[in-house]
Parts: structure tokens; C-alpha cells; sequence
């Protein structure tokens, strides 16, 4: 069984035994999702398209209790709330007192690709074993998918990302690119961070900096072996 495998089965765990378990223990996925969504001041239209939904009124449903998101959206909405699975399905979020500021913070294990291992990444990316070898950092938040690390050097994607900086990126496929966000790319020529910009009509992928003094380049889609969405830089 592969990694990829090995990851969603234990994610369709989960989400099997949160299912199950609403029939024994209470939920409050609904009213801390409603709470936590006014905290940021954040509308059911942003909060439809974070998850990438048709409508607000799908978002609405899971506020409402009308609909629970799939595994993958609750990890999402963990992350980008910050706060632990668990406690967003099954903790009164609204009454839960705050825990030390000494207590410490569980962290979470990634591979990272220095700037030195770009180009041996790109001909080894599919190798569980040289992923295995790779050094590894721990990041105070927790992935909702298949999560890793990337150094970015130069300042074509200033003042955004910083020379120097260390990305975490989520895997994604290429048919959940959304234009003029940033993604770590992968192609046989290494690896790299910037903005795109899809043509259905072309076969290329557009690659744009955020400094304007470097012009935009283009990839063939072939060509393209993996996607990360630029989750969190560090």
C-alpha cells in the first residue's frame, strides 16, 4: 500500500467513527462553526469558497446542522480556525476556558526539501524511501492533507514570500488550481514557487511573480508533476 493510500484510508477512519459517534456523544460542529466564522468576521460567501462549495447556502447547511462536511473540509476548517479536530466537532467551543499559556503546543512532523534537494526532489518525488531520508521539521498546525515543506529562495514572490522563507504547501491536483493564488510547482527542472494563471484552452500553465521585475513564464501541463497549495509560511 503506498503512502497516498495509507493517508486517506486513516482519514475515512476517522470520518467513519465521527459519523458513528453522533448517535453516542453531542456534536457542536454546527454552533462552534457559526462562532467561529463571526470571530473572524468572515462571510458565508469566503467561508463557501475556502471550501470551494456551489453556494453559501451549502456552507449555511453545516452551520444549521443540516449537512456535515466531509473528513477533508472538517480538516480544513480545523486548520484555518486553528483550532484541534476533536475540539471543533465535540467541544463547546464558546464555553471552553482558555488552557495555559504554558501548556504546550503538540506539533506536527513534515518532510522539508531544502533549496540544496529541489532538484534531486524533482527526479525522486514518487520514492517513498528517499522521502523517508529527507530531514524533517515540526510546525504548530496541524495538515488537513498530505502536507510538506519547501525553502524558497530569491525575491521573485516578494513582499509576499520572503527570500529565505520555508513554505508548507498542501498536495493538491491540478483540478483544484484556482488563478492568481500561490503554489509550489514541480516539474523535472526543479522546483518553484509563484502565482498561476490556467488556460482550459492552452496546454500551458502560466507562472507569474509577485515582483514585477521578473516576467511571467509558461509550463506545459505534461510537464507538471506535482502542486502544493502555499498553506503556511514560516
Amino acid at each position: 500500500m503506498n503512502l497516498y493510500c495509507a493517508v486517506f484510508l486513516y482519514l475515512y477512519q476517522i470520518y467513519f467513527q465521527m459519523v458513528i459517534s453522533r448517535k453516542e456523544k453531542e456534536s457542536h460542529l454546527a454552533k462552534n462553526l457559526l462562532l467561529l466564522r463571526k470571530q473572524r468576521s468572515m462571510t458565508l460567501e469566503e467561508m463557501a469558497e475556502l471550501l470551494s462549495l456551489s453556494s453559501k447556502s451549502s456552507y449555511k447547511a453545516y452551520e444549521e446542522g443540516r449537512a456535515l462536511p466531509d473528513i477533508f473540509k472538517i480538516m480544513k476548517l480545523a486548520s484555518f480556525f486553528d483550532v484541534a479536530v476533536a475540539d471543533l466537532v465535540y467541544q463547546d467551543l464558546e464555553n471552553l476556558k482558555n488552557k495555559s499559556k504554558s501548556e504546550e503546543r503538540k506539533l506536527f512532523e513534515v518532510a522539508k526539501i531544502p533549496v540544496a534537494a529541489a532538484a534531486g526532489y524533482a527526479r525522486s518525488f514518487g520514492d517513498i524511501n528517499y522521502i523517508k531520508e529527507l530531514e524533517t521539521i515540526k510546525i504548530p498546525y496541524e495538515p488537513y492533507g498530505i502536507a510538506r515543506a519547501f525553502d524558497i529562495t530569491g525575491d521573485s514572490m516578494e513582499p509576499e514570500i520572503n527570500n529565505g522563507a520555508t513554505i508548507i504547501g498542501i498536495k493538491i491536483s491540478s483540478t483544484e488550481i484556482k488563478d492568481n493564488k500561490s503554489y509550489i510547482i514541480v516539474t523535472n527542472d526543479g522546483v518553484q514557487c509563484k502565482n498561476i494563471r490556467v488556460d482550459e484552452a492552452s496546454e500551458f500553465i502560466y507562472l507569474i511573480s509577485k515582483n514585477e521585475k521578473y516576467s511571467p513564464k509558461h509550463v506545459k501541463k505534461e510537464e507538471v508533476l506535482e502542486i502544493w497549495e502555499v498553506w503556511k509560511t514560516l
